[in-house]
């Protein structure tokens, strides 16, 4: 179950996802949080120059250094990894060991706010 930690953001429904639909074809699906469905990297946290491991600090990007949205997406860098993050919508999710080994080495198509040190096993590169 997931705990509502804080957001910025409403939290998007089933209804608020737009659809392509008839006659009026859109040419970007958005969601309701106003971040484009296909994900694109445009840019990295030019603090680090690495694959980031967090030891007491969570790791939140500067301002500026993220989407439009204020989220930004992670790469996972270690094998069986867990990672725990603060996703777009201020619930805290559990990325496992099986996910990260799926998505290792890509971009794992979560808009996050936050990374948590507690908790998180592995390193990571951060996208947005």
């Amino acid at each position: 179950m997931s705990q509502l930690i804080s957001s910025p953001f409403k939290k998007p429904e089933c209804g608020d996802m737009f659809t392509l639909g008839g006659m009026a074809v859109m040419s970007q699906l958005k969601d309701v949080l106003g971040g484009l469905i296909n994900l694109q990297i445009v840019g990295t946290d030019p603090d680090y120059s690495g694959p980031i491991t967090l030891t007491v600090d969570d790791y939140v990007p500067a301002e500026g250094n993220v989407n439009p949205d204020g989220t930004f997406f992670i790469i996972p860098e270690t094998n069986a990894a867990t990672y725990i993050v603060g996703l777009a919508d201020g619930t805290q999710f559990t990325i496992t060991a099986a996910q990260t080994t799926a998505f290792l080495g890509q971009l794992m198509p979560y808009r996050l706010l936050k990374v948590f040190a507690s908790g998180t096993t592995g390193a990571f590169s951060v996208v947005y």
